[in-house]
């Protein structure tokens, strides 16, 4: 329900994040027009756990537990742990996890606009507000990502290079 559109296999990525991360360096946001910022819609991101160190930045991916609601408590989607590129998640989502730091819990208030907006989405109903509860488990930089999963094609590659000529790398059980 969170990504508009997973580009990556979830199994890799979350393989990418559970290795060591190496310190990151958050990107500063760039600031926004004085008239632009007051008239804009914006996302309410409350800390009810501090997390540590540096935050994602917009290119990168996370691993996130969450569950999201409707403003009146309806839940609609949780996870316990999904792996997501933040640039695959609606705006308003998007916008909160650039403010986290990992291992922290945050609730995000996002108002319509920068979630499904007039067209809602499955159980979301058009021009509704969005709240998540979502605990920063883990994020990897977009070059870490990429290194991880070059390490996994090879390895995967190697795999199938290692087969007896003729037999396939891996058979499936009969059923």
């Amino acid at each position: 329900m969170i990504a508009a559109a997973v580009k990556i296999a979830p199994i890799a990525l979350a393989f990418a994040l559970m290795a060591p991360v190496a310190a990151h360096a958050a990107a500063p946001a760039a600031a926004a027009p004085a008239a632009a910022t007051a008239a804009a819609p914006t996302v309410k991101v409350e800390t009810l756990t501090a997390g540590e160190g540096a935050k994602p930045s917009a290119e990168d991916y996370v691993l996130v537990a969450y569950k999201g609601m409707l403003k009146d408590g309806t839940v609609f989607d949780q996870s316990d742990a999904t792996p997501m590129a933040v640039a695959d998640v609606v705006p308003g989502f998007a916008q909160g996890l650039v403010q986290m730091q990992r291992g922290g819990s945050y609730r995000l208030t996002i108002p319509a606009a920068l979630g499904y907006g007039a067209e809602g989405s499955g159980p979301i109903p058009p021009n509704s507000d969005l709240v998540f509860e979502v605990q920063l488990i883990d994020w990897k930089t977009h070059a870490e990502f990429e290194q991880m999963m070059a390490a996994v094609q090879a390895q995967q590659q190697a795999g199938q290079q290692g087969a007896p000529a003729g037999q396939p790398a891996a058979q499936q059980p009969k059923q």
